[in-house]
């Protein structure tokens, strides 16, 4: 038995916190992705099957108008659930809802930041293992995929001027 998807955002904050991480101020991004990934390891009641794609994972990163342009990482868990309380649609109209919860972090712009999302926004690309050895797979090879990256390397290393954890519609 996992926790309900819609308390997401409330699990995440209290894990990041046993993992001595403040949510609204992070200051140890390898800690809040330790963190991170115990989240991706708690199974989730209330997720819809949609062909395995139920639950998965990325990390995203750039510069977004909504954070001024300022680098941000973003540690992404998305969920297909079914929402339909008094939905009447023709059942073969339905499609499941895709919410997402978020450890959001917002740097300061410094030089070894400046290529954090400096061409385009990218992101690992969701992965849907499924929690287990499949998912800790999954894990390690996106940490690899970041290893690779200059600028996310500069950013683990840094402290974010901001950050946040939310719970929303990916719709």
């Amino acid at each position: 038995m996992g926790f309900p998807w819609r308390d997401a955002a409330q699990i995440l904050d209290g894990l990041l916190r046993r993992y001595d991480v403040d949510p609204d101020h992070v200051h140890d991004v390898p800690a809040a992705w330790q963190a991170f990934t115990a989240f991706l390891a708690l199974p989730v009641d209330g997720l819809e099957p949609v062909e395995n794609d139920a639950d998965g994972f990325m990390v995203q990163w750039g510069r977004y108008s909504w954070n001024d342009r300022l680098p941000s990482v973003a540690f992404t868990r998305q969920f297909a659930v079914d929402v339909r309380d008094a939905w009447t649609a023709p059942e073969d109209w339905y499609q499941p809802e895709l919410w997402q919860v978020n450890l959001e972090m917002v740097f300061p712009d410094t030089p070894e930041l400046a290529g954090v999302g400096r061409s385009s926004p990218a992101d690992t690309g969701l992965d849907f293992s499924a929690p287990g050895p499949e998912r800790n797979r999954a894990i390690r090879a996106v940490e690899q995929e970041l290893a690779r990256q200059p600028a996310l390397q500069a950013a683990w290393a840094s402290s974010p001027a901001r950050s946040g954890v939310t719970l929303y519609a990916a719709d």
